[in-house]
């Protein structure tokens, strides 16, 4: 029924519940399996910096090794799941705002399926953080499952 899903994975139970969903929307080896995995950093924006301190890492180096452990743990924990089943997926690691990342990303590769964990949050968290999964499933035209 769809041929490119796109999870979101953040190494929390909620996505590894949502990673689950997908792993079994694969249910042809014509579909297309897509796995982000997201840093929300734009509070940080003095990171982004190239400038160079004497030897010591930049703050753009440290951003890079902390996107790189976020991905190396989510790659091993989609690798044991993934390899099970005999599924190939493709990685991607981007930075940003979740909710506009995910959107972004679902529309560059075409994605016909958005999968999502949901935090569970009460109504006040909601309302005061948002939810990316409310957001982007009233917000994306692309079908979306919360996976709670």
């Amino acid at each position: 029924m769809f041929s490119t899903i796109l999870v979101a994975c953040d190494g929390s139970p909620q996505s590894e519940k949502a990673l689950c969903a997908a792993i079994d929307g694969c249910m042809s080896k014509h579909t297309s399996l897509h796995v982000v995995h997201i840093m929300n950093i734009k509070s940080f924006s003095a990171i982004e910096s190239e400038t160079s301190y004497d030897g010591v890492e930049s703050p753009h180096e440290i951003t890079r090794k902390i996107l790189e452990k976020g991905k190396d743990e989510a790659v091993c924990m989609i690798e044991d799941m993934c390899g099970c089943k005999n599924i190939e997926y493709t990685f991607h690691v981007k930075r940003g705002d979740p909710r506009h990342a995910i959107m972004d990303l679902a529309e560059e590769i075409g994605a016909d399926l958005i999968v999502l964990g949901s935090t569970g949050k009460g109504l006040a968290t909601r309302v005061i953080m948002g939810s990316v999964s409310s957001y982007i499933s009233n917000h994306s035209h692309i079908s979306t499952l919360v996976v709670r």
